[in-house]
């Protein structure tokens, strides 16, 4: 039986969360006595865990839409953002709509 698309790519995106994460504590321990480069490094690695954490979020809620696993109320409600703003997600996912 063939994985789903969606949750293979939300495992990528979860795992690459992960290394991103354990980079941030090896660098921690690496570069604390410069202070200088561990600001830059932990800077850095957030600005990266953060983009990858919306794009995670973003893919998850235009599927959970996409495929009626959640309503767009639910979905808005668990992500603590607007309905406008699931739709918004959802055309970023589906530029050429949602696949019926």
């Amino acid at each position: 039986m063939a994985k789903d698309p969606a949750h293979m790519r939300a495992q990528l995106r979860t795992q690459a969360l992960s290394e991103l994460i354990s980079y941030a504590a090896k660098s921690d321990r690496v570069t604390y006595k410069d202070r200088a480069e561990w600001y830059r490094n932990l800077i850095r690695t957030a600005m990266e865990i953060s983009a990858e954490a919306k794009k995670l979020e973003t893919e998850l809620c235009a599927r959970a839409v996409q495929e009626k696993a959640l309503t767009v109320t639910e979905v808005s409600n668990a992500a603590k953002i607007s309905r406008n703003a699931v739709y918004a997600r959802a055309e970023v996912v589906y530029p050429d709509g949602m696949p019926e």
